[in-house]
């Protein structure tokens, strides 16, 4: 049976695919089958970095891991029309169904926010909030640590819950090593404003990926049961 978790975050810059690729890491490493599958990337010129790491984590092609690819790093509805392409939900669900059938698990991750637009579809502007809701998947938050996450984590979060989304949890990224008053505090305040645990807590490092994956061993059942 495929186990799928949608990987979201408060903004773009926050730390979605260093938890995508941690995630991807230690479930390689336990010999399991998983897949990783990012239904847009803009900001690629002319390789999309963050399907480039993944492919390589995962021993995807990189053709498999990306769908619609955009040179300009914005929005991918700003994106399309720049380019005159249009990005078909169908097709990217079609996708994710495709893979949830060959992987055991897969993670999948949107690009900035909840409520990025994707495109025009439906007769109003789609957006990931839309997609995570149609397919019914079961979603991470990934929130900074720092002041002013409580805020933007609450909001991402209740946007969420008026969707009926499962939220599998938060995971706050970029920790000072030595944490500041708001860091040391928002935690606890985040879980107890939005009912929904915080998985854990990736410092600042030399190699966040490694400090993520070390954070979030114990945490695959927590994340994907």
């Amino acid at each position: 049976m495929n186990k799928t978790v949608f990987i979201t975050a408060t903004d773009t810059g926050v730390g979605k695919t260093i938890v995508s690729a941690a995630l991807a890491s230690i479930l390689r490493s336990q010999g399991k089958n998983v897949g990783y599958f990012k239904p847009v990337e803009t900001g690629c010129d002319p390789l999309c970095p963050d399907a480039l790491l993944l492919s390589k984590i995962t021993g995807q092609h990189y053709d498999e891991v990306v769908l619609y690819r955009f040179k300009e790093a914005v929005a991918p509805y700003v994106a399309e029309r720049e380019e005159g392409k249009h990005i078909k939900i169908d097709l990217i669900s079609e996708k994710i169904k495709h893979l949830q059938q060959i992987y055991e698990y897969l993670i999948i991750e949107g690009a900035g926010g909840v409520a990025v637009p994707i495109t025009y579809h439906r007769d109003k502007i789609y957006t990931y909030l839309d997609l995570i809701s149609d397919l019914d998947l079961g979603a991470v938050v990934v929130s900074r640590a720092s002041l002013g996450t409580i805020n933007h984590t609450y909001l991402t979060v209740e946007s969420m819950k008026r969707r009926n989304i499962r939220i599998k949890g938060i995971i706050l990224n970029e920790r000072s090593e030595s944490p500041s008053l708001a860091e040391q505090t928002n935690p606890k305040i985040i879980e107890k404003m939005t009912g929904v645990p915080v998985i854990t807590i990736c410092e600042k490092g030399k190699i966040p990926l490694l400090i993520c994956i070390e954070r979030l061993k114990a945490k695959i059942e927590e994340i994907f049961g």
